[in-house]
């Protein structure tokens, strides 16, 4: 009876040293206390035990689509915004069409993109040594107001490829490689309610963002749908896509 004891007595105390005390130690560095005990059995904690205080880390935007921020996001009026907007200018034009291939065309890109963008560069989600001064102290009306004011102009126009096959990736994808077409999310011609427009847009910049998508320096797409395909894809076919739709209406 007596060894029974001594051996269960040997048993709670390697518990307590190995589950409590140990994990204990990793607590403020690791995670919580449960968290440590999982990690010290080798497995994961469950996902909805993570702390809430990680996850505006690893969000990659603030913006979360209730209907309150899409009421937000369509509230803005585009004659406060042409105030705000006249700083914008020198890069991207006086309406919203960029003089040189470094700047994008704003020029009626939707609402709902233009302030999602904004707001992740004022937020620091998407990185710009230029974006991210000139957004700091804006309000979320002002966003709003500026989006609306891009918006209202008329898109770009770019000369038509009429009888131009468009390339596989942007109507089929690479199924092999997990690769789903540009189209699915940004339109059969580069224009899709709600998707950032690809067509006449600067081919300089698509290349530019899509190579930033690719090593992860640009890192502010919801579920990683952009730097997934970016990956993917080789620097030649990042180009090409570029060029296709840099080109086209």
């Amino acid at each position: 009876m007596t060894g029974w004891l001594a051996a269960a007595a040997v048993v709670v105390a390697t518990f307590l040293v190995g589950f409590v005390w140990l994990p204990a130690l990793q607590d403020n560095a690791q995670g919580g206390l449960w968290d440590a005990i999982c990690r010290a059995v080798g497995i994961s904690p469950p996902a909805g035990l993570v702390r809430a205080t990680l996850a505006p880390a690893q969000s990659p935007t603030g913006v979360v689509w209730s209907s309150a921020t899409l009421r937000l996001a369509r509230s803005g009026d585009a004659q406060r915004g042409s105030a705000l907007a006249a700083v914008c200018a020198g890069c991207h034009g006086a309406k919203g069409i960029s003089a040189t291939d470094a700047f994008p065309n704003l020029a009626g890109t939707p609402v709902e993109v233009l302030y999602k963008q904004l707001d992740d560069y004022r937020s620091g989600k998407r990185k710009s040594p230029i974006m991210q001064p000139l957004t700091a102290n804006l309000t979320d009306q002002n966003i709003a107001d500026l989006a609306a004011h891009f918006s209202a102009f008329p898109a770009p126009a770019v000369p038509s490829r009429a009888g131009a096959a468009a390339p596989a990736l942007v109507t089929v994808g690479s199924p092999l490689r997990s690769i789903a077409p540009c189209a699915a999310c940004h339109g059969p011609l580069g224009h899709k309610l709600g998707a950032p427009p690809l067509a006449g847009q600067k081919r300089a910049y698509l290349k530019t963002e899509l190579d930033a998508f690719a090593t992860g320096a640009r890192a502010n797409d919801i579920n990683e749908q952009m730097r997934e395909v970016a990956r993917a894809l080789t620097a030649s076919e990042r180009d090409a896509l570029a060029g296709w739709y840099g080109e086209r209406p």
